[in-house]
């Protein structure tokens, strides 16, 4: 009897043992878990306000009037990888309302004008006009897009309006994700460690930034690539940046705008 009450008493106290440690384990790995969530969902401080400040944009100094030359760069897929079909030199010019993209090819220069809510494509050629129409509703938005996605400096200018939606969703490993939300859908934002803006996701197309220099007090990049999937659709190497340039007085003029 003695010996059979000695082991149970040694089973239960190893059953006791085994429970504590088991307890004691999963209160370590709940702490583990717990911590783990608060360093994913905790925000690192970043904020718009941080990246429009890494960026240099002073909201005492706006500098929404520019002008911005680049050369893009269209390629193709083929078996053997990108290769480059064609160049284009191009041009940005901004009173602040009023845009003109202008893309020269060989000696053929396609300006399209944009109101904000219409777009005029006039084509000349050695500086004679050939033409001028109102686009179509595709052709307006594929003329959109590349005016949006233009380097960064729009990017910008949307970010700094008070009524544009931006939400903070997680930290990355070398920065921030953030989400804008628009009217056609999300707009998802990667910052880096600097707070400067390396990668913006619009639809199924992926824009990265690169070549950051300083002009006039912003920090601005001066290479893009833009991508469909996995599929490198154009870069542009930017070449300069005007701030506050004089314009023409016929500059932004069009008779059908």
């Amino acid at each position: 009897m003695r010996k059979t009450l000695l082991a149970l008493i040694v089973i239960s106290g190893l059953i006791f043992a085994g429970i504590s440690i088991a307890a004691l384990v999963k209160l370590v790995r709940q702490k583990k878990a717990t911590a783990n969530q608060q360093t994913v969902t905790k925000s690192p401080g970043v904020s718009v306000s941080t990246v429009l400040h890494a960026h240099g944009l002073d909201q005492n100094k706006v500098r929404w009037s520019f002008r911005q030359n680049a050369t893009l760069a269209y390629y193709e897929d083929t078996p053997t990888g990108p290769q480059l079909v064609v160049e284009r030199k191009l041009a940005f010019s901004t009173d602040g309302s009023l845009i003109r993209f202008d893309k020269t090819t060989l000696k053929r220069t396609q300006s399209f004008l944009f109101n904000g809510q219409t777009i005029v494509q006039t084509i000349s050629e050695e500086g004679t006009q050939l033409g001028a129409t109102v686009l179509n509703d595709f052709d307006a938005a594929r003329i959109k897009f590349q005016i949006d996605s233009f380097g960064l400096l729009p990017v910008l200018k949307r970010l700094s309006n008070p009524s544009t939606q931006v939400v903070y969703l997680r930290a990355t490993s070398n920065g921030a994700q953030f989400l804008i939300k628009t009217a056609r859908g999300p707009r998802y934002l990667y910052v880096d460690s600097k707070n400067l803006i390396y990668q913006f996701e619009v639809d199924d197309f992926t824009i990265t930034y690169g070549d950051y220099r300083t002009v006039d007090g912003m920090n601005l990049p001066f290479y893009q690539q833009v991508k469909k999937g996995d599929k490198l659709i154009y870069d542009i190497k930017f070449d300069a940046v005007d701030f506050n340039p004089v314009f023409a007085s016929a500059f932004f003029k069009s008779s059908l705008l």
